[in-house]
């Protein structure tokens, strides 16, 4: 077998965002490499005979299964970050090499197992075994066939507080769903309803699949860009795991779509974006319950200040 190295040029501002972007495309990990990437026939941007300067790499491995819809996806997240970062994060040329299969496989299972990832929520391969213990709530995700594995700090801790702040029967938003999981475990935690939306129909089929093969039967998924396609409903949960720039347009109108008591959970949030972040909060009318901090990542819960 052989499997796909998907390689992204950045720089060291871009490490983090490229690397959150290949974990929502079902990277189990990545690996960053600081010096040149070599040139191979398979690169489909540059010629054998054209050399690749030094930069800042950062790569993940993905099977051949499915490998279409996934580079799709990657390709379509790149381009609309080189559409909103306001800063240089380098030049975004995604390239694609064939890694032969050296035991990959049994590497690649060795280092994504079963773990929990909040709470009581347990995140867990298809290949694995878990005994599942009282309480658990158990969402099967495998990398590299959905985007979103729950491995990546922002994707916990928005499972840490949608486990704290979700009431049962509650109507649950998802804007930018990826493989669908933060949906899914509303779901498995009681959500009453769960409306999953994302800009890229690649995720929107495979919030489905995942949703089915987990037994979600509460679950819509709904091509959208941020809240375009949204309903007249009014949701107890707002939820959107995305990057700062875009969750700093989603605060513009997040508050139409919020019930009373709502409360908006936003995360995949760079730390040296948080201010920015808190003042479209504070200039849209939410005030903040609390923040969490893992490694160089934030997350918010906030509700509305008329609320």
């Amino acid at each position: 077998m052989v499997w796909k190295q998907v390689a992204i040029e950045t720089n060291e501002a871009g490490i983090d965002l490229i690397s959150l972007i290949l974990m929502d495309a079902g990277a189990g990990g990545v690996e960053i490499d600081g010096g040149t990437v070599p040139v191979s026939k398979q690169d489909e941007y540059l010629s054998p005979t054209m050399t690749v300067q030094n930069n800042t790499y950062v790569k993940a491995y993905f099977s051949d299964s499915e490998f279409g819809k996934t580079i799709a996806y990657l390709r379509g997240r790149v381009e609309s970050l080189k559409n909103v970062a306001d800063k240089d994060i380098g030049p975004l040329v995604v390239r694609i090499y064939d890694v032969p299969d050296t035991d990959w496989n049994a590497n690649f299972k060795k280092h994504f197992t079963t773990f929990r990832a909040a709470g009581n929520i347990v995140i867990k391969p298809t290949w694995e075994k878990y005994a599942q213990k009282d309480g658990d709530i158990v969402i099967e995700m495998d990398p590299g066939m959905a985007f979103g594995s729950g491995t990546h700090e922002t994707t916990k801790m928005c499972l840490e507080l949608v486990c704290k702040y979700m009431k049962r029967g509650a109507a649950v938003l998802d804007v930018g769903c990826g493989s669908g999981i933060l949906g899914i475990a509303c779901a498995k935690l009681g959500a009453g309803r769960v409306l999953s939306l994302d800009n890229d129909i690649v995720s929107v089929d495979v919030t489905k699949s995942n949703a089915t093969a987990n037994g979600v039967r509460n679950l819509e998924a709904r091509r959208s860009d941020l809240l375009r396609n949204v309903d007249d409903a009014r949701y107890h949960i707002v939820l959107a795991n995305i990057i700062a720039d875009v969750v700093i347009r989603l605060n513009d109108d997040a508050a139409n779509v919020m019930a009373d008591d709502a409360v908006y959970i936003i995360s995949g949030i760079i730390a040296d974006r948080l201010d920015d972040v808190l003042a479209s909060l504070a200039q849209n009318g939410f005030d903040v319950i609390e923040t969490l901090s893992l490694n160089d990542w934030r997350a918010i819960a906030a509700w509305r200040r008329d609320a």
